[in-house]
C-alpha cells in the first residue's frame, strides 16, 4: 500500500468508528500476510 492509500484507509475506518489500535492491527495484518503464500500452504495439505 502506498502512503496515500494508508491515509485514506485510516480516514475511512475512523469515519466508520474504528479506533486507532484496531486500525493499526488491521494494517499490520494486511502488510504481513502474503495471500500467495497462504494459497500455497493450503495446497500442500
Amino acid at each position: 500500500m502506498t502512503g496515500q492509500e494508508i491515509v485514506n484507509l485510516i480516514r475511512s475506518l475512523r469515519a466508520d468508528g474504528m479506533n486507532d489500535t484496531k486500525i493499526l492491527n488491521l494494517i499490520e495484518y494486511i502488510e504481513t500476510h502474503d495471500p500467495a503464500k497462504n494459497e500455497n500452504d493450503m495446497k500442500e495439505q
